[in-house]
């Protein structure tokens, strides 16, 4: 391979990213599950995990916790049933490292506070939604956070 830098892996992350395109969304999602866990596993886990704990499982205290961190913004829509993440910048080295550059990536956001939320309230179901990219022009990552069980 030509060059040694990071950014030459680029032309491998294109054509990843347009043959994750090409499959059903359910298959895709196991895709950026997998890929979530792995990121979860650098850290940003176990700091959900500390606000869960702190707030003693409460979930609208946790979303006003998570607001208070530096780099998120969280908002209770609805007591108990709606709130929403928002990532004020992008964070994913894939993107700031250069290699990526398709707002398909934020399924991998999506996954992961999927996974979050899975996670620290098994008994309940959620539904996560990507409303926001940066990638894709907007001024944040935003996702959307729904109850429904």
């Amino acid at each position: 391979m030509a060059g040694s830098d990071a950014t030459s892996l680029g032309f491998w992350f294109t054509g990843f990213f347009q043959g994750v395109n090409t499959i059903a969304a359910p298959q895709r999602d196991r895709v950026f599950t997998a890929c979530a866990r792995s990121c979860l596993a650098q850290g940003s886990m176990s700091l959900y995990g500390e606000l869960f704990e702190r707030v003693g499982g409460d979930l609208d205290a946790f979303f006003c916790a998570l607001d208070k961190v530096d780099g998120w913004a969280a908002t209770v829509v609805e007591p108990g049933r709606a709130w929403t993440v928002s990532f004020l910048t992008c964070t994913c080295p894939l993107h700031t490292q250069g290699h990526v550059n398709t707002p398909a990536l934020c399924a991998c956001s999506r996954q992961g506070m999927s996974l979050v939320m899975h996670e620290l309230w098994a008994a309940e179901r959620f539904e996560v939604t990507l409303k926001g990219s940066i990638i894709a022009g907007d001024s944040r990552c935003v996702l959307a956070i729904e109850r429904v069980s």
